[in-house]
């Protein structure tokens, strides 16, 4: 297995971007994924549209997503301009297909050829059992991942995890926090012995819902040998 990206999701307004790029020199396998979501704006995890662009800027060349939510996700589909200028500066999108009420309110093939149309971004598509026809549809995109990802946010961990999906750049979350990442990593070691993979946590980084930079350092220290012996087995 080969960790690719520790992504750490839901910093907010909260969060000085400073500490995130001081924490990226430390441990460059880190990722920071943004939530957005317009109508949520300034509550916890989901930063101001003004904190947004300043962390982008700061943070070029560094490890960066995007989490479009709700009414951010059906205004990609849409092609918003509003939602493709807060794309900017980010390295990954995540599609959440399975956060919030959008079940029914898009199209997929739509979804689909708005990924195909833009390869400037990796998109990563949140999966789960439910999804499964969209697998297919994928197969012709090369620029997308597949995030297995049951829990949506909640921080539940699955039952298992499964092996990566044939042709597809797979990720894994849920539950996932310091007091269990080591024991999870060694399980999907296993699972995904001989791929490049990556795991991302949001509810486990988190103290009362704030985001909180200690668990954050302590998931990176735990996490980061990982990469590094991937690295030096290849």
């Amino acid at each position: 297995m080969h960790l690719k990206y520790i992504s750490i999701t839901g910093a907010d307004d909260a969060v000085d971007p400073a500490d995130l790029l001081a924490l990226s020199r430390e441990f460059p396998a880190a990722e920071w994924a943004i939530l957005l979501l317009p109508e949520r704006a300034g509550t916890p995890r989901f930063p101001k549209l003004e904190w947004i662009k300043s962390f982008a800027a700061q943070a070029a060349g560094l490890n960066t997503a995007m989490h479009l939510c709700g009414s951010a996700l059906l205004g990609f589909i849409k092609g918003d301009d509003d939602i493709f200028a807060a794309m900017q500066g980010f390295s990954r999108i995540q599609l959440n297909l399975k956060f919030g009420d959008v079940e029914g309110a898009y199209d997929p093939a739509a979804l689909l050829k708005r990924v195909a149309d833009n390869p400037r971004w990796q998109f990563i598509i949140q999966y789960a059992k439910d999804k499964q026809g969209l697998l297919p549809l994928l197969k012709d995109i090369p620029n997308h991942a597949v995030l297995f990802d049951e829990s949506a946010g909640r921080g539940i961990s699955p039952d298992s995890w499964d092996a990566p999906l044939a042709g597809h750049f797979c990720g894994y979350a849920g539950g996932l926090r310091p007091d269990n990442v080591a024991q999870n990593l060694d399980i999907i070691a296993k699972v995904a012995a001989g791929h490049e993979t990556w795991i991302d946590m949001e509810t486990g980084v988190r103290s009362d819902d704030v985001f909180d930079l200690a668990k954050v350092r302590r998931v990176l220290e735990i996490a980061i040998p990982y990469t590094a012996l991937a690295r030096a087995a290849g």
